[in-house]
């Protein structure tokens, strides 16, 4: 899998190799003001981080909020600003869904 993040529109404008969402989270801070800076057309989307794949099978339809990414320590960045990190086990408990 790629580790590109690339806007709506298809550029690669970062990367994230899916071992730690606090990097994730310094990369989307980053590339969300380069993006304002050139003028805030184009924008990125939580479903199509790199190594999306490593989302659990229970949360991969999960909707209630976004979730940018899922890393080796069993952490999600979430929040429509991805300003949020939480456990997987959070993110399963305020699903209300049970994943006995």
């Amino acid at each position: 899998m790629s580790n590109a993040i690339t806007t709506q529109s298809g550029a690669q404008v970062g990367t994230w190799d899916g071992v730690d969402v606090k990097d994730l989270q310094k990369e989307l801070n980053r590339i969300r003001q380069l993006l304002k800076d050139e003028g805030g057309v184009d924008k990125i989307n939580a479903a199509d981080m790199p190594h999306r794949d490593q989302l659990p099978e229970d949360l991969q339809s999960f909707t209630a909020y976004p979730i940018w990414g899922f890393d080796s320590q069993q952490n999600c960045l979430c929040g429509a600003r991805a300003n949020r990190i939480v456990s997987v086990e959070d993110v399963r408990q305020y699903s209300m869904v049970e994943h006995h």
